[in-house]
C-alpha cells in the first residue's frame, strides 16, 4: 500500500509539473506571435514635475506608448479615453502600474505646459500612478517624434498635421512588438489582449 501510495503522489506531481510546462509554453507562443519590430527609441524627457524620465528605466514592464497634442480636436483625445478604459481594465487584474505603464509624450510642448497636461490628466481620468505623461523642449521633441517615426507638422495655425500610427506596444525589454491606429479606428481590445499576452505576471518562476 505504501509503494502504490507513492506511486500516487510521484505522478499527481509530475501531472502538475507537466500542466505548469505546458501553460508556460502556451504563453511564450502567444508571445512570440507579436513580432519584434524593432527596439525602441530610448530617450529622456520630463514629466509633469519637471523630473527626467529616460524611456530605458521603465524596462521591466509592458508599455503602451502614445503621442498626442492637447489642441487636438479628435484623434489624440479619443486615443487617451479609450487608454483610460483599458487603464479600468487593467486595474482591475492588477496589472496597471505594477506590470503595465503608460506613456503618453506630447509633440507640441510650446502649448502643453506641466500646467496644461495636469488638467489634461484629470479632465481624462488619467491614474499617474501607472501613466507617466512626458515633455521635452522643442528639439528634444522632434527628434524623440522622429525616432518613433510619428509624423507631426505645425501648422501656421499652431495645430498639427499627424500620422494616425502613433500608438506603440513595447514589452518589458523595450521593444516594439506592434504599432496601432488611433482614434475611432483603435482596436481596443485587440490591444488589452496583446497587453495581456506580453505582461510578465501571469506567472512566476
Amino acid at each position: 500500500m505504501r509503494i502504490r501510495k507513492q506511486v500516487w503522489v510521484a505522478g499527481i506531481i509530475l501531472l502538475v509539473i507537466a500542466l505548469v510546462a505546458g501553460l508556460w509554453l502556451w504563453k511564450q507562443s502567444a508571445a512570440d506571435q507579436l513580432e519584434i519590430v524593432s527596439d525602441a527609441p530610448d530617450f529622456t524627457l520630463q514629466n509633469l514635475e519637471g523630473k527626467d524620465v529616460t524611456f530605458s528605466d521603465l524596462k521591466g514592464k509592458t508599455k503602451i506608448v502614445e503621442f498626442i497634442f492637447t489642441n487636438c480636436p479628435d484623434v489624440c483625445p479619443t486615443t487617451t479615453a479609450q487608454l483610460v478604459q483599458i487603464q479600468k481594465q487593467l486595474k482591475e487584474d492588477g496589472l496597471f502600474g505594477k506590470d503595465v505603464e503608460f506613456v503618453t509624450i506630447t509633440f507640441d510642448p510650446e502649448r502643453d505646459t506641466p500646467e496644461v497636461l495636469k488638467k489634461h490628466a484629470e479632465a481624462m481620468g488619467i491614474d499617474q500612478n501607472g501613466w507617466s505623461i512626458l515633455r521635452g523642449d522643442v528639439a528634444t521633441t522632434k527628434k524623440v517624434v522622429e525616432d518613433y517615426w510619428v509624423y507631426a507638422e505645425k501648422q501656421p495655425d499652431g495645430s498639427f498635421i499627424h500620422s494616425s500610427r502613433s500608438l506603440f506596444l513595447i514589452d518589458e525589454k523595450n521593444q516594439i512588438r506592434k504599432i496601432y491606429s488611433m482614434g475611432e479606428e483603435m482596436p481596443r481590445e485587440e490591444i488589452l489582449a496583446d497587453i495581456k499576452t506580453l505582461e510578465k505576471g501571469f506567472f512566476s518562476f
